[in-house]
Parts: C-alpha cells; structure tokens; sequence
C-alpha cells in the first residue's frame, strides 16, 4: 500500500529546493548614474541641469532672479561661485546650499518637484570634483 505520510514531505522539500535552484535576479546598477562621465563638466552636464530646472522664468533668470541667484548658462558659474554665499562649498559637497536645497523640506528646490537621483549624484560628483568651471 502506498503511503502518502511519507511521500508528501519528499515531494514538499523537491518542490521548493526546485523553485529555489530556478530563482535567478537581474543585476541591477549599483549605481543610479553608471553610465556617469568619470569628469563631470560644468557646461556639459551641470549648465543643462540648470537650464532646464532652474533657470526658468520667474525662478533664478531673467534681471531679478529668485534669491538674487541667476542660474542662467553665461551667468551660472559666477553667481553660484559668489564669496560667503556658501552656494558651492568643496570641502563638504553636500553642504554645499545648491546641493543640500535640493533635500530641502521647508523650501526644496526645484519647487515644482524632485530631480531624478541620477541627476543629483551628477551635481554632487561635480562638487566632489572641485566644482570646476570647464
């Protein structure tokens, strides 16, 4: 006579160990920026990150920008370089206002939503950089 008692925890255990064995994961970037440049440029990847983010119309463009910051591309690099203002600050990056704004809860920035991780990794790498103007 066939006994099921014995049978069932046999064919439990060959099931699971079956499932287990047949799992098999994705790697994922371990990074959300991989494909990163190993340079950040200024007016290649950051000045475009400010164009379309920040120096929009009635935000930091035009003659009076928002927080007397002008974000716009000829402009950009001067203002955020401006003494005390503590806008770039490369011996703490994320320290630096136009980094740490971007994590704000009372006044983040942009005001109209997040950036994408990827994109704020870029600004901190340049800042980690030394924030060159190239």
């Amino acid at each position: 006579m066939f006994r099921f008692k014995t049978v069932i925890p046999y064919l439990f255990f060959s099931i699971y160990g079956i499932t287990v064995c047949s799992c098999t994961y994705d790697n994922l970037e371990s990074h959300p920026c991989a494909n990163a440049p190993d340079i950040i440029s200024f007016s290649v990847d950051i000045v475009p990150i400010l164009n379309a983010n920040c120096s929009t119309l009635l935000c930091h463009s035009g003659s009076e920008p928002a927080a007397n910051l002008n974000l716009e591309a000829d402009k950009a690099y001067t203002s955020l370089q401006k003494e005390g203002s503590g806008y770039i600050n490369t011996a703490n990056p994320t320290h630096s206002v136009v980094y740490s704004q971007l994590f704000s809860t009372s006044k983040p920035m942009p005001p109209d939503g997040k950036l994408d991780p990827c994109t704020t990794s870029l600004i901190l790498k340049w800042l980690e950089q030394g924030a060159r103007n190239n």
